[in-house]
Protein backbone atom coordinates (compact mmCIF):
# COMPACT_ATOMS: atom_id res chain seq x y z
CA UNK A 1 0.00 0.00 0.00
CA UNK A 2 1.15 3.52 -0.47
CA UNK A 3 2.35 5.93 1.78
CA UNK A 4 -0.19 8.40 2.56
CA UNK A 5 1.78 11.22 2.66
CA UNK A 6 3.10 10.54 -1.40
CA UNK A 7 -0.63 10.61 -1.98
CA UNK A 8 -1.14 13.71 -1.06
CA UNK A 9 -1.02 16.01 -4.28
CA UNK A 10 0.65 19.49 -3.80
CA UNK A 11 -0.04 22.73 -5.56
CA UNK A 12 -3.67 23.35 -5.96
CA UNK A 13 -4.66 20.40 -4.23
CA UNK A 14 -2.47 21.61 -1.20
CA UNK A 15 -4.17 24.67 -1.31
CA UNK A 16 -7.89 23.04 -1.02
CA UNK A 17 -7.29 21.16 2.13
CA UNK A 18 -9.66 23.20 4.05
CA UNK A 19 -10.49 21.43 7.55
CA UNK A 20 -7.33 23.29 8.75
CA UNK A 21 -6.64 23.22 12.60
CA UNK A 22 -9.80 21.22 13.80
CA UNK A 23 -8.83 17.20 13.93
CA UNK A 24 -11.49 14.76 12.04
CA UNK A 25 -9.91 12.06 13.20
CA UNK A 26 -11.32 12.58 16.82
CA UNK A 27 -12.52 9.11 17.76
CA UNK A 28 -8.50 7.51 17.73
CA UNK A 29 -7.02 5.39 20.35
CA UNK A 30 -3.77 4.86 20.75
CA UNK A 31 -3.80 0.87 20.70
CA UNK A 32 -5.91 -0.26 17.45
CA UNK A 33 -3.49 2.13 15.19
CA UNK A 34 -2.95 -0.23 12.34
CA UNK A 35 -5.50 -3.07 13.02
CA UNK A 36 -7.58 -4.46 10.41
CA UNK A 37 -10.11 -3.83 13.01
CA UNK A 38 -9.60 -0.20 13.28
CA UNK A 39 -11.73 1.59 10.89
CA UNK A 40 -14.66 -0.25 11.99
CA UNK A 41 -13.65 0.52 15.54
CA UNK A 42 -13.42 4.06 15.09
CA UNK A 43 -16.36 4.06 12.90
CA UNK A 44 -18.69 2.49 15.85
CA UNK A 45 -17.46 4.98 18.03
CA UNK A 46 -17.71 7.93 16.08
CA UNK A 47 -21.44 7.16 15.02
CA UNK A 48 -22.16 6.32 18.84
CA UNK A 49 -23.00 2.38 18.80
CA UNK A 50 -19.50 1.82 21.04
CA UNK A 51 -19.16 4.36 23.78
CA UNK A 52 -15.10 4.41 25.05
CA UNK A 53 -13.86 6.76 27.51
CA UNK A 54 -9.71 7.35 27.47
CA UNK A 55 -7.21 6.79 24.72
CA UNK A 56 -7.08 3.27 24.98
CA UNK A 57 -10.13 0.57 23.00
CA UNK A 58 -8.34 -1.89 24.63
CA UNK A 59 -9.15 -4.69 21.48
CA UNK A 60 -8.30 -8.07 22.96
CA UNK A 61 -10.25 -7.28 26.28
CA UNK A 62 -13.36 -9.05 26.24
CA UNK A 63 -16.99 -7.47 25.31
CA UNK A 64 -18.97 -8.38 28.43
CA UNK A 65 -22.87 -9.00 28.75
CA UNK A 66 -23.33 -5.74 29.93
CA UNK A 67 -21.88 -4.18 27.50
CA UNK A 68 -23.45 -5.58 24.56
CA UNK A 69 -26.94 -5.41 26.37
CA UNK A 70 -26.50 -1.25 25.72
CA UNK A 71 -24.95 -2.59 21.74
CA UNK A 72 -27.89 -4.48 21.44
CA UNK A 73 -30.57 -1.91 22.07
CA UNK A 74 -29.38 0.09 19.31
CA UNK A 75 -28.57 -2.52 16.76
CA UNK A 76 -32.26 -4.38 17.37
CA UNK A 77 -35.77 -3.30 18.55
CA UNK A 78 -36.23 -4.85 22.33
CA UNK A 79 -39.13 -3.14 23.12
CA UNK A 80 -39.96 -0.36 25.37
CA UNK A 81 -39.89 -1.99 28.56
CA UNK A 82 -39.16 -5.32 29.93
CA UNK A 83 -41.74 -7.58 30.59
CA UNK A 84 -42.42 -7.40 34.47
CA UNK A 85 -42.23 -10.97 34.89
CA UNK A 86 -38.40 -10.43 34.45
CA UNK A 87 -36.29 -9.83 37.74
CA UNK A 88 -32.91 -9.10 37.41
CA UNK A 89 -30.83 -9.35 40.39
CA UNK A 90 -27.68 -8.20 38.97
CA UNK A 91 -27.56 -5.12 37.55
CA UNK A 92 -30.70 -2.41 36.89
CA UNK A 93 -29.44 -2.15 33.51
CA UNK A 94 -32.79 -1.68 31.50
CA UNK A 95 -31.35 -3.25 28.63
CA UNK A 96 -30.12 -6.33 30.21
CA UNK A 97 -33.81 -6.80 31.22
CA UNK A 98 -34.99 -6.47 27.54
CA UNK A 99 -32.56 -9.10 26.48
CA UNK A 100 -34.12 -11.33 28.36
CA UNK A 101 -38.05 -10.67 27.60
CA UNK A 102 -37.04 -10.60 24.05
CA UNK A 103 -35.77 -14.19 24.72
CA UNK A 104 -32.10 -13.51 23.57
CA UNK A 105 -30.54 -14.39 26.55
CA UNK A 106 -31.56 -16.35 29.62
CA UNK A 107 -31.07 -15.39 33.30
CA UNK A 108 -29.06 -18.11 36.03
CA UNK A 109 -31.26 -19.93 38.09
CA UNK A 110 -30.59 -17.29 40.84
CA UNK A 111 -32.11 -14.91 38.78
CA UNK A 112 -28.62 -13.26 37.64
CA UNK A 113 -27.93 -11.53 33.89
CA UNK A 114 -24.31 -11.92 34.98
CA UNK A 115 -23.21 -8.16 33.54
CA UNK A 116 -19.66 -8.48 33.35
CA UNK A 117 -19.16 -12.17 32.04
CA UNK A 118 -17.45 -12.39 27.95
CA UNK A 119 -20.35 -12.37 25.97
CA UNK A 120 -20.34 -15.70 23.71
CA UNK A 121 -20.12 -15.50 19.71
CA UNK A 122 -23.61 -17.90 20.15
CA UNK A 123 -25.33 -14.95 22.43
CA UNK A 124 -23.81 -12.55 19.69
CA UNK A 125 -25.27 -14.27 16.64
CA UNK A 126 -28.50 -14.85 18.16
CA UNK A 127 -29.08 -11.08 18.17
CA UNK A 128 -27.20 -10.43 14.95
CA UNK A 129 -29.07 -12.86 13.20
CA UNK A 130 -32.19 -12.20 14.49
CA UNK A 131 -31.61 -8.18 13.55
CA UNK A 132 -31.23 -8.87 9.54
CA UNK A 133 -34.56 -11.41 9.80
CA UNK A 134 -33.41 -14.64 11.06
CA UNK A 135 -36.61 -15.85 12.82
CA UNK A 136 -36.31 -18.67 16.15
CA UNK A 137 -39.79 -20.55 14.53
CA UNK A 138 -36.96 -21.34 12.11
CA UNK A 139 -34.32 -22.92 14.40
CA UNK A 140 -33.32 -21.93 17.40
CA UNK A 141 -29.74 -23.30 17.02
CA UNK A 142 -26.55 -21.27 17.35
CA UNK A 143 -24.86 -22.87 14.39
CA UNK A 144 -27.78 -21.97 12.30
CA UNK A 145 -27.35 -18.83 13.60
CA UNK A 146 -23.70 -18.49 12.63
CA UNK A 147 -24.61 -20.37 8.57
CA UNK A 148 -27.25 -17.55 8.32
CA UNK A 149 -24.79 -14.67 9.15
CA UNK A 150 -21.99 -16.44 7.12
CA UNK A 151 -24.35 -16.09 3.92
CA UNK A 152 -24.79 -12.50 5.20
CA UNK A 153 -21.31 -11.41 5.23
CA UNK A 154 -21.36 -10.86 8.87
CA UNK A 155 -19.39 -13.86 10.61
CA UNK A 156 -17.34 -16.95 9.41
CA UNK A 157 -18.49 -20.82 9.65
CA UNK A 158 -15.53 -21.87 11.76
CA UNK A 159 -16.08 -19.26 14.41
CA UNK A 160 -16.55 -21.15 17.98
CA UNK A 161 -19.78 -20.24 19.05
CA UNK A 162 -18.60 -20.85 23.07
CA UNK A 163 -15.44 -18.62 22.40
CA UNK A 164 -15.84 -14.49 24.34
CA UNK A 165 -15.87 -11.94 21.61
CA UNK A 166 -13.32 -9.55 22.22
CA UNK A 167 -14.30 -6.05 21.56
CA UNK A 168 -12.11 -6.10 18.72
CA UNK A 169 -14.09 -8.84 17.19
CA UNK A 170 -17.41 -7.46 18.42
CA UNK A 171 -16.88 -3.97 16.53
CA UNK A 172 -16.24 -5.79 13.36
CA UNK A 173 -18.87 -7.63 13.50
CA UNK A 174 -21.06 -5.16 13.85
CA UNK A 175 -19.73 -2.88 11.54
CA UNK A 176 -21.00 -5.99 8.66
CA UNK A 177 -23.93 -6.17 10.45
CA UNK A 178 -24.64 -2.71 9.96
CA UNK A 179 -23.88 -2.81 6.36
CA UNK A 180 -25.88 -5.89 5.86
CA UNK A 181 -28.97 -4.47 7.04
CA UNK A 182 -27.85 -0.97 4.78
CA UNK A 183 -28.34 1.22 8.21
CA UNK A 184 -25.70 3.67 7.60
CA UNK A 185 -26.92 7.00 6.25
CA UNK A 186 -23.79 7.51 3.43
CA UNK A 187 -23.42 8.97 0.59
CA UNK A 188 -20.48 8.77 -1.96
CA UNK A 189 -19.01 11.70 -3.84
CA UNK A 190 -15.87 13.81 -4.28
CA UNK A 191 -14.80 16.52 -2.76
CA UNK A 192 -15.03 20.70 -3.73
CA UNK A 193 -13.78 21.96 -0.14
CA UNK A 194 -14.10 21.92 3.02
CA UNK A 195 -13.56 24.49 6.51
CA UNK A 196 -12.89 23.33 9.95
CA UNK A 197 -16.35 22.85 10.49
CA UNK A 198 -17.72 21.13 7.56
CA UNK A 199 -16.72 19.28 4.19
CA UNK A 200 -18.60 20.36 0.66
CA UNK A 201 -19.33 16.89 -1.65
CA UNK A 202 -20.08 16.88 -4.86
CA UNK A 203 -22.73 13.53 -5.11
CA UNK A 204 -25.24 12.55 -6.90
CA UNK A 205 -28.00 15.16 -4.58
CA UNK A 206 -25.42 18.36 -5.92
CA UNK A 207 -22.68 20.04 -4.44
CA UNK A 208 -23.46 20.81 -0.83
CA UNK A 209 -22.03 21.28 2.36
CA UNK A 210 -22.53 18.83 5.57
CA UNK A 211 -21.32 19.57 9.25
CA UNK A 212 -18.57 18.24 10.61
CA UNK A 213 -19.45 16.05 14.08
CA UNK A 214 -17.19 17.00 17.18
CA UNK A 215 -16.02 13.25 17.28
CA UNK A 216 -15.88 12.45 13.54
CA UNK A 217 -13.14 10.28 11.89
CA UNK A 218 -11.26 10.17 8.86
CA UNK A 219 -9.86 6.90 6.89
CA UNK A 220 -7.82 7.30 3.57
CA UNK A 221 -6.98 3.81 1.72
CA UNK A 222 -8.21 2.25 5.03
CA UNK A 223 -5.49 4.18 6.97
CA UNK A 224 -6.51 6.43 9.57
CA UNK A 225 -5.36 9.82 8.71
CA UNK A 226 -6.39 13.96 9.58
CA UNK A 227 -7.51 16.07 6.96
CA UNK A 228 -3.93 17.06 5.68
CA UNK A 229 -5.01 14.25 3.59
CA UNK A 230 -8.52 15.67 2.24
CA UNK A 231 -7.99 17.63 -0.94
CA UNK A 232 -9.49 18.59 -4.04
CA UNK A 233 -10.74 15.75 -5.62
CA UNK A 234 -10.39 13.37 -3.11
CA UNK A 235 -13.41 10.53 -3.99
CA UNK A 236 -15.17 9.89 0.07
CA UNK A 237 -17.67 7.82 1.05
CA UNK A 238 -19.32 10.19 3.84
CA UNK A 239 -21.31 8.19 6.59
CA UNK A 240 -23.45 10.81 8.86
CA UNK A 241 -24.45 10.41 12.68
CA UNK A 242 -28.32 10.89 13.69
CA UNK A 243 -28.51 14.10 13.89
CA UNK A 244 -27.47 14.57 10.16
CA UNK A 245 -23.93 15.41 11.23
CA UNK A 246 -20.64 13.97 9.37
CA UNK A 247 -19.51 10.93 11.49
CA UNK A 248 -17.34 9.19 9.34
CA UNK A 249 -15.11 9.73 6.24
CA UNK A 250 -13.66 7.10 4.15
CA UNK A 251 -11.45 7.79 0.89
CA UNK A 252 -9.17 6.88 -1.39
CA UNK A 253 -5.91 8.57 -2.22
CA UNK A 254 -4.72 10.84 -5.51
CA UNK A 255 -2.21 10.84 -8.06
CA UNK A 256 -1.92 12.66 -10.53
CA UNK A 257 -0.72 13.20 -14.08
CA UNK A 258 0.25 16.64 -16.18
CA UNK A 259 0.63 17.19 -19.58
CA UNK A 260 -1.66 18.46 -21.91
CA UNK A 261 -4.80 17.85 -21.87
CA UNK A 262 -7.98 16.20 -23.93
CA UNK A 263 -11.20 14.91 -24.69
CA UNK A 264 -12.06 12.07 -26.47
CA UNK A 265 -15.17 8.97 -26.25
CA UNK A 266 -16.27 9.87 -23.20
CA UNK A 267 -12.43 10.02 -21.81
CA UNK A 268 -9.90 12.44 -20.24
CA UNK A 269 -6.26 12.40 -21.98
CA UNK A 270 -3.25 13.52 -20.73
CA UNK A 271 -0.58 13.29 -23.04
CA UNK A 272 -0.96 9.94 -24.19
CA UNK A 273 -2.61 8.51 -21.08
CA UNK A 274 -6.21 7.85 -21.23
CA UNK A 275 -8.11 7.93 -18.22
CA UNK A 276 -11.68 6.97 -17.27
CA UNK A 277 -14.05 9.91 -15.38
CA UNK A 278 -15.75 9.96 -12.42
CA UNK A 279 -19.47 11.01 -12.47
CA UNK A 280 -18.78 13.07 -9.72
CA UNK A 281 -15.54 15.09 -10.76
CA UNK A 282 -14.79 18.72 -10.56
CA UNK A 283 -13.42 21.28 -12.31
CA UNK A 284 -11.47 23.86 -11.09
CA UNK A 285 -11.85 28.00 -12.97
CA UNK A 286 -8.93 28.36 -15.25
CA UNK A 287 -6.47 30.82 -14.18
CA UNK A 288 -7.15 33.37 -16.87
CA UNK A 289 -10.75 33.32 -15.22
CA UNK A 290 -10.61 32.61 -11.49
CA UNK A 291 -13.86 34.19 -10.60
CA UNK A 292 -15.29 32.31 -13.71
CA UNK A 293 -17.43 28.60 -12.89
CA UNK A 294 -15.37 26.52 -15.61
CA UNK A 295 -17.01 23.60 -16.57
CA UNK A 296 -16.30 20.48 -18.26
CA UNK A 297 -18.61 21.24 -21.09
CA UNK A 298 -16.83 23.89 -21.89
CA UNK A 299 -13.49 22.17 -21.38
CA UNK A 300 -14.85 20.20 -23.94
CA UNK A 301 -16.42 22.47 -25.95
CA UNK A 302 -13.28 24.86 -26.73
CA UNK A 303 -11.13 21.62 -27.28
CA UNK A 304 -12.56 20.77 -29.89
CA UNK A 305 -12.78 24.64 -31.37
CA UNK A 306 -9.09 25.03 -31.23
CA UNK A 307 -8.40 25.46 -27.63
CA UNK A 308 -5.17 23.70 -26.32
CA UNK A 309 -5.43 23.03 -22.40
CA UNK A 310 -2.33 22.05 -20.05
CA UNK A 311 -2.44 21.35 -16.47
CA UNK A 312 -2.96 18.08 -14.41
CA UNK A 313 -5.56 15.89 -13.60
CA UNK A 314 -6.25 13.97 -10.00
CA UNK A 315 -7.08 10.42 -9.70
CA UNK A 316 -8.48 7.96 -7.32
CA UNK A 317 -5.97 6.01 -6.43
CA UNK A 318 -8.14 2.72 -6.30
CA UNK A 319 -9.45 2.91 -10.02
CA UNK A 320 -7.79 5.50 -11.41
CA UNK A 321 -10.65 7.56 -12.49
CA UNK A 322 -10.25 11.14 -13.12
CA UNK A 323 -11.56 12.99 -9.87
CA UNK A 324 -10.30 16.60 -10.59
CA UNK A 325 -9.02 18.76 -13.30
CA UNK A 326 -7.09 21.55 -12.67
CA UNK A 327 -6.75 23.38 -16.63
CA UNK A 328 -5.02 26.35 -17.73
CA UNK A 329 -5.24 27.61 -21.91
CA UNK A 330 -1.65 26.80 -23.24
CA UNK A 331 -2.82 27.63 -26.99
CA UNK A 332 -5.33 29.32 -29.26
CA UNK A 333 -5.06 28.36 -33.14
CA UNK A 334 -6.21 30.61 -35.53
CA UNK A 335 -9.34 32.57 -34.21
CA UNK A 336 -10.35 36.06 -34.90
CA UNK A 337 -9.37 38.55 -32.56
CA UNK A 338 -9.76 42.05 -30.94
CA UNK A 339 -7.66 43.71 -28.98
CA UNK A 340 -9.81 46.52 -26.71
CA UNK A 341 -8.43 50.22 -25.52
CA UNK A 342 -7.34 48.65 -22.15
CA UNK A 343 -4.97 45.56 -23.98
CA UNK A 344 -7.32 42.67 -23.54
CA UNK A 345 -7.24 40.02 -26.46
CA UNK A 346 -10.95 38.48 -27.26
CA UNK A 347 -11.10 35.67 -29.39
CA UNK A 348 -14.24 35.61 -31.49
CA UNK A 349 -15.45 32.10 -30.82
CA UNK A 350 -19.14 32.99 -32.06
CA UNK A 351 -19.35 30.47 -34.91
CA UNK A 352 -18.88 27.24 -32.37
CA UNK A 353 -21.42 28.96 -30.74
CA UNK A 354 -18.99 29.22 -27.52
CA UNK A 355 -18.70 32.77 -25.40
CA UNK A 356 -15.26 34.83 -26.47
CA UNK A 357 -12.18 34.13 -24.77
CA UNK A 358 -10.56 37.44 -23.18
CA UNK A 359 -7.22 37.00 -22.14
CA UNK A 360 -4.43 39.53 -21.04
CA UNK A 361 -0.92 39.48 -22.18
CA UNK A 362 1.87 39.03 -20.36
CA UNK A 363 4.71 42.22 -19.74
CA UNK A 364 7.08 40.52 -21.61
CA UNK A 365 4.63 39.68 -24.20
CA UNK A 366 5.99 38.74 -27.41
CA UNK A 367 3.94 40.20 -30.48
CA UNK A 368 4.41 38.96 -34.14
CA UNK A 369 2.23 40.68 -37.05
CA UNK A 370 1.81 39.56 -40.60
CA UNK A 371 0.61 42.15 -42.48
CA UNK A 372 1.11 42.56 -46.45
CA UNK A 373 3.47 39.64 -46.48
CA UNK A 374 5.59 40.39 -44.09
CA UNK A 375 6.38 39.45 -40.51
CA UNK A 376 7.71 42.36 -37.91
CA UNK A 377 7.90 42.50 -34.06
CA UNK A 378 4.72 44.53 -32.77
CA UNK A 379 3.16 45.65 -29.60
CA UNK A 380 -0.09 45.52 -27.86
CA UNK A 381 -0.96 48.99 -29.01
CA UNK A 382 0.01 48.35 -33.02
CA UNK A 383 -2.94 45.84 -32.41
CA UNK A 384 -5.16 48.42 -31.05
CA UNK A 385 -4.20 51.17 -34.08
CA UNK A 386 -4.62 48.20 -37.00
CA UNK A 387 -8.26 47.47 -35.70
CA UNK A 388 -8.83 51.32 -36.05
CA UNK A 389 -7.28 51.55 -39.40
CA UNK A 390 -9.75 48.76 -40.48
CA UNK A 391 -7.65 45.51 -39.98
CA UNK A 392 -9.29 42.11 -39.49
CA UNK A 393 -7.21 39.86 -36.97
CA UNK A 394 -6.64 36.90 -36.87
CA UNK A 395 -4.16 35.33 -34.05
CA UNK A 396 -2.59 32.05 -32.37
CA UNK A 397 -1.26 32.72 -28.84
CA UNK A 398 0.21 31.08 -26.39
CA UNK A 399 -0.38 31.29 -22.32
CA UNK A 400 1.44 30.75 -19.52
CA UNK A 401 0.32 28.45 -16.99
CA UNK A 402 -1.20 31.66 -15.15
CA UNK A 403 -3.39 32.72 -17.89
CA UNK A 404 -1.21 35.09 -19.88
CA UNK A 405 -0.27 35.49 -23.15
CA UNK A 406 3.33 34.99 -23.86
CA UNK A 407 3.58 34.84 -27.71
CA UNK A 408 0.69 36.25 -30.27
CA UNK A 409 1.48 35.61 -33.83
CA UNK A 410 -1.18 38.01 -35.67
CA UNK A 411 -2.40 38.20 -39.39
CA UNK A 412 -3.60 41.49 -40.56
CA UNK A 413 -5.95 41.42 -43.35
CA UNK A 414 -7.61 44.90 -44.64
CA UNK A 415 -11.35 44.21 -45.49
CA UNK A 416 -11.32 44.37 -49.73
CA UNK A 417 -13.10 47.69 -50.46
CA UNK A 418 -16.89 47.88 -51.83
Amino acid sequence: MKDLRKLVVSGVVASTLLLGSVSTYAASFDDVSGLDSEMSITKLVSLGYLVNKGSDFNPEKGFTRGEFADLAAKLVYLGKAPSKSVKVKDTKNANAAKLVSKGYFKLTKKGEFLPKKGLTYAELSKVLASGLGFKTSWSNRPVDFLFFLERKGVLSIDTNLNAVVTKEAAAVAVDKFLQAKDVYRDLDGVVVGSSPTSITVKSDSGVKTYKLSSNASLFIDDQATDTDALGLGTAVEVIFDKAGKVAFVSGAGLDSFEGTLGYSNGKITVGTTVLEVDLNFVVSNLPSSPDKDFTFREFTGYSAAGVSYVGSVYTNYTNDQVTALNASIGKLTDKGLTVSATGDYVFDFSENALENITLTADEAVEVNVTKDGKTATSTTSDLVKLIADGYKLTASVEVSAEGKITVANVKAEKPAAN
